[in-house]
């Protein structure tokens, strides 16, 4: 049977400070009362982000494993000698 491992306060403890710290750092600045415009011009920005960022790098690299799924079996056979 195996033994029950010790709790690690210190663990704990460091794990907790680090969680309050990363949201004290991530909301201090948080204002609920924000303009409707301000929202909608942030929701537009990450919106217009995220398809930039699926067009240049997304996209592409499934592409490539597409192809490198395609081309795969044919060049590994090539390489071979038998």
């Amino acid at each position: 049977m195996i033994a029950p491992r010790p709790v690690r306060w210190w663990r704990i403890g460091a794990l907790c400070a680090a969680l309050m710290l990363c949201l004290w750092v991530g909301w201090h600045d948080f204002d609920p009362w924000i303009a409707r415009d301000e929202v909608r011009e942030a929701i537009r920005l990450t919106i217009r982000r995220s398809v930039q960022i699926a067009v240049q790098f997304v996209a592409p690299g499934a592409l490539l494993a597409l192809l490198a799924r395609e081309l795969g079996p044919g060049l590994r056979t090539k390489g071979r000698s038998t």
